[in-house]
């Protein structure tokens, strides 16, 4: 897998449920990645992506969630810059720029992300790609990528307080035929049937 692969993988699943967190005031990061036991093999699949970055394999913890980090890295240290921010001491996850989704929300980027964090909805040929760390005004610029980029065209529901980004019945086809070369086989049936 080359680099470049990598890093699109890296900023899917950014996107989704991993995480960058720093111990030293954001001068070094490391990448934590989470999934719960039903996705454990497509845990170990990140695993294998990442283990050159790894000194310990995947463990379980006690509520069953499996997890491992990376080891600090210039990675970590680059897409820190794109994800988080400090607000009052405190770094928060962000939506990238949108120069920076331009260049990096690749559709390889794009399949990880739904893996990471997206659904099918539930009697309906339609997804989510679960967004509630970020804000509507973020939501927004993201949407434009997604026209822009790929003529995809999104909507957002409102879940409690956040939003999730929705990809409608009539973008269901298009989204598939974007996504659907780099689903990891432990997650198709995320994808519905065709």
């Amino acid at each position: 897998m080359t680099n470049k692969v990598t890093r699109e993988i890296l900023f899917g699943v950014l996107l989704g449920n991993a995480s960058l967190q720093t111990y030293t005031g954001g001068k070094t990061w490391r990448i934590r990645f989470a999934q719960g036991n039903l996705n454990k093999k497509y845990l170990f699949h990140l695993y294998d992506v990442f283990k050159k970055y790894v000194n310990t394999p995947p463990k379980q913890v006690l509520n069953g969630t499996w997890t491992f980090n990376t080891t600090v890295s210039l990675v970590g240290l680059k897409f820190s810059k794109f994800f988080y921010s400090r607000f009052g001491g405190k770094y928060k996850k962000v939506m990238p720029s949108k120069e920076t989704l331009n260049k990096y929300l690749t559709p390889i980027a794009l399949s990880y992300w739904f893996m990471d964090n997206g659904s099918l909805k539930s009697n309906s040929q339609s997804y989510y790609l679960h967004t509630d760390c970020f804000e509507l005004d973020e939501l927004k610029v993201l949407r434009e990528v997604l026209k822009e980029k790929y003529d995809l065209d999104v909507s957002f529901h409102k879940q409690r307080l956040n939003y999730r980004v929705y990809i409608p019945r009539r973008e269901y086809k298009k989204f598939y035929n974007l996504i659907e070369k780099d689903v990891h086989i432990s997650m198709r049936d995320k994808l519905g049937n065709h």
